[in-house]
């Protein structure tokens, strides 16, 4: 079990290695020269060049990248070019509403799409099951900003007195920030929810037509019971594959999301700092998003020897 803990912490931290060297190439592409941002468009050649030297932007990139990359591991992201605040706290600040936001659409996507698919395959061929494959089919169709849109439409019409782009801490008013996030994480929570619920359908027909299925009801266990309490332990594994890595996506999905409800998340500030063609900002946020994805992917690995005790040995013996 330690081995295999260890080898999924070692890729982990490989994976963010390669996605810190991919953010600070494309982050370095954005158009745009940071000394002029900085000085103004109406500088001297002279210190624009001084700017250059101080910010090591005169040196090769592979040493901007290693001197950059020396102090992200210290947590320190740098400044921002604009105002001079600290990256690594704009960070801080905006990462846990993005987090918050993708926890309640990951709840509202478990409701509906876990209980939804195990209904489907409960009633295979019936009315219900086509009603609930419909459902899910266009629960995928609609991308999230799409339906958000939809809804900042609707509820502006059939209820102007609820908050759309406002924003409440949860430790102010959890009441408050509940409903301020409510209709973004139904926005995100539809499409994921549908997901959810394809691959649990998928997951509960595999399980029921093997062998330990048969067995089981020819000794006299009852649908219901072969459902619940056999079929469904051993159809959660890939299922919590799929969740690991769309709850991932979601995270990354909060960045439009935002745009449209006016969220103070990690998604706004970075297309806000693209718009303002400030790289460093957009470095650090991007990579603390890429390593939020990482760090999800990691959990669903960790979470497979909890619920299937035989991936220990063999995903150890596999991997060694």
């Amino acid at each position: 079990m330690l081995r295999y803990l260890l080898i999924r912490i070692a890729r982990a931290l490989a994976v963010v290695l390669c996605l810190s060297a991919v953010v600070f190439l494309l982050a370095h592409l954005i158009p745009g020269d940071p000394a002029t941002l900085i000085a103004g468009e109406n500088s001297t050649p002279e210190l624009r060049a001084q700017i250059t030297r101080e910010l090591g932007l005169d040196q090769p990139v592979w040493s901007q990248y290693l001197s950059w990359l020396g102090h992200a591991v210290r947590g320190d992201l740098g400044n921002s070019l604009l105002d001079g605040q600290s990256v690594a706290a704009q960070v801080a600040d905006r990462l846990p509403v993005s987090l918050e936001l993708a926890v309640y659409a990951a709840v509202i996507a478990a409701v509906w799409g876990v209980p939804a698919g195990i209904w489907s395959a409960m009633h295979q061929g019936r009315a219900v099951d086509r009603l609930v494959n419909g459902t899910a089919f266009l629960g995928l169709a609609f991308p999230p900003f799409v339906v958000g849109t939809v809804m900042v439409l609707l509820v502006s019409r059939l209820t102007p007195g609820w908050p759309l782009f406002s924003f409440v801490p949860f430790d102010q008013d959890p009441l408050l920030n509940l409903q301020d996030l409510l209709l973004p994480a139904v926005a995100l929570g539809i499409p994921f929810g549908a997901t959810l619920c394809r691959y649990m359908r998928a997951a509960v027909l595999d399980v029921a037509g093997q062998d330990f299925m048969r067995t089981a009801a020819a000794k006299g266990a009852g649908r219901r019971r072969l459902m619940l309490r056999h079929a469904l332990r051993n159809a959660l594994v890939p299922v919590v594959t799929a969740g690991g890595l769309q709850l991932g996506v979601l995270v990354g999905g909060t960045v439009i999301v935002e745009q449209v409800f006016a969220l103070p998340g990690l998604g706004s500030l970075i297309v806000n700092s693209i718009t303002q063609h400030d790289f460093t900002v957009v470095q650090g946020a991007v990579l603390a998003l890429g390593a939020s994805y990482v760090v999800i992917n990691l959990v669903t690995d960790l979470l497979y020897p909890l619920i299937d005790p035989r991936i220990r040995t063999t995903g150890a013996r596999r991997d060694g």
